[in-house]
């Protein structure tokens, strides 16, 4: 192996130190003449080559190697003339080389490493899409479609078939295409890349404060189960981004800890039943750009937008011209009551009793929304905190 022969060549030279320091009381050798110079010389220019390359295989190369070094110090020692000076250098080079090659090992040992990752998976699968990759029912292109798992999503691979992989994420569990899921270390290349610090709620509607403390005002309140993404972890405090506002919960009622996305099923991705025409076809709409990035201030459903961009443009596409911002938007269309919405409806989030975030309800408990930075356009709770209001702009 590679690293092996360094190491055969580093015993090599201190070998051949020794046999220099056997030299020094060697009176006979003691007197090198001339061609010992050159001896040394030449045995110098082999030790370097050799170092360099990495490739000395001869016995007899290994021998001149020796002798060289071995009369080099045999001859700086006993005060001869001549390559004295030269061959000493010489010497520290191949040493400072020999230094050299075992840091540019242990570097390509070190970027070569794969990194374990920790995310709550025991055979580690982690979803190769842009957007969304299908969950089926069967290990079958025409297999139903249960659910989806996002971009860079984990799984747990359960059971691995001919050109499929049986997998569970989050609240589904069927078969995904083994051509758009990442497995052993490339799975855990691109999960170390993905993996954030998010904290899952712990107790029913947990305030999120303004500072780290009792004294000051609550944001907003989160649902149980629902993680947040974690910007610094205090002493007693959790600082999180919840829905691109920064706010302090209490470290007692979070778990933090790392994960990736996670799946969603059929369920939380379709619409409820009754729907107008219209809301259907908003709601469809917008879930082509699921997985699309989150950018504060942006408004391109491709390139990235954030919450008030992403509502503002969907229904743009269907003739409806909404405000820019979610606290303007809640003035547009009709006030509806929280306890009456339906799919195609605007939800409202307030923080601190100002409106900071729009999503769109698609029905059965579910918003499609502009999120954070990590997640982008995702599915998820409409509860996830308490709305503070709600308008139709359909109808």
């Amino acid at each position: 192996m590679k690293g092996m022969g360094f190491m055969r060549k580093y015993v090599l030279l201190s070998a051949s130190l020794c046999l220099s320091a056997a030299l020094l009381f060697n009176p006979v050798i003691a007197g090198a003449d001339e061609g010992t110079d050159k001896t040394a010389a030449a045995g110098m220019k082999v030790a370097l080559d050799s170092t360099e390359s990495q490739k000395t295989k001869s016995e007899n190369t290994t021998s001149l190697v020796m002798a060289g070094i071995a009369v080099a110090f045999n001859n700086y020692y006993s005060g001869n003339t001549g390559s004295n000076d030269a061959t000493l250098e010489g010497i520290t080079n191949i040493f400072k080389h020999a230094q050299d090659i075992q840091a540019a090992e242990e570097k390509a040992a070190k970027e070569a490493a794969v990194p374990v990752v920790d995310c709550g998976y025991n055979v580690l699968g982690v979803a190769n899409v842009e957007n969304y990759l299908n969950v089926r029912e069967e290990p079958s292109l025409d297999g139903s479609v249960l659910g989806k798992l996002p971009m860079n999503a984990g799984c747990e691979i359960l059971e691995t078939l001919d050109g499929w992989y049986k997998i569970s994420s989050g609240d589904v569990e069927g078969y995904v295409s083994a051509e758009f899921l990442l497995t052993g270390d490339e799975a855990n290349k691109r999960a170390a890349e993905a993996i954030s610090k998010v904290a899952t709620v712990n107790a029913d509607k947990l305030m999120v404060r303004e500072e780290p403390n009792t004294e000051c005002a609550i944001l907003n309140r989160v649902a149980e189960n629902e993680d947040l993404e974690v910007e610094t972890v205090l002493d007693g405090w959790v600082q999180v981004n919840v829905a691109s506002t920064t706010g302090y919960v209490c470290a007692d009622y979070v778990t933090v800890h790392d994960a990736l996305p996670k799946g969603v099923t059929l369920e939380q991705l379709s619409e409820a039943n009754g729907d107008s025409a219209e809301s259907v076809n908003v709601i469809e709409y917008a879930k082509q750009f699921l997985g699309n990035p989150y950018v504060w201030g942006g408004t391109s459903l491709t390139n990235g937008c954030d919450c008030s961009g992403f509502t503002m443009r969907i229904f743009e596409h269907f003739g409806y011209s909404l405000s820019r911002t979610s606290g303007a938007q809640s003035n547009n269309g009709t006030r509806v009551s929280l306890s009456e919405i339906q799919p195609g409806d605007l939800l409202f989030y307030s923080y601190g009793g100002s409106i900071g975030h729009v999503a769109i309800y698609i029905g059965g408990g579910q918003i499609i929304h502009a999120s954070t930075e990590r997640t982008g356009i995702c599915i998820g709770n409409a509860f996830f905190m308490t709305p503070t209001c709600a308008t139709r702009i359909i109808g």
